[in-house]
């Protein structure tokens, strides 16, 4: 059974978070885990209140924050919604999620343009 040793990497990243900043991914599907693993850890980590969908019109991702402060569940889909990759992030918020700085760059321009079109 490896969810043990999964577990304590995830307190030991969620210490490194909150002591040093630094924010950790596990990539899930590359570990040998069995279904039993997955599922102590999730009873471990339990729900959160949290959920963050990503949509673009080549990808899907969704996020839910666990019962654990900081540490969240990330499903990335394909074009088929079949899950290809899964992740366990221990962050204060997924990046990927994140408003990236060209969009803000974008999202400038299209406000601009939005607000002369009212004069």
């Amino acid at each position: 059974m490896n969810a043990p040793a999964i577990l304590h990497e995830i307190l030991q990243a969620l210490k490194d978070f909150y002591n040093k900043g630094e924010r950790h991914v596990i990539y899930i599907n590359k570990l040998p885990l069995t279904e039993e693993d997955k599922h102590v850890i999730l009873d471990v980590l339990r729900d959160g209140q949290v959920k963050i969908s990503f949509k673009s019109a080549t990808q899907k991702v969704e996020w839910r924050e666990t019962g654990i402060s900081g540490v969240w569940i990330g499903v990335f889909f394909d074009r088929d919604e079949k899950p290809i990759l899964e992740t366990i992030e221990i962050t204060d918020f997924p990046m990927l999620a994140a408003c990236q700085r060209e969009d803000i760059e974008e999202a400038i321009k299209t406000l601009e343009d939005r607000l002369s079109s009212l004069v």
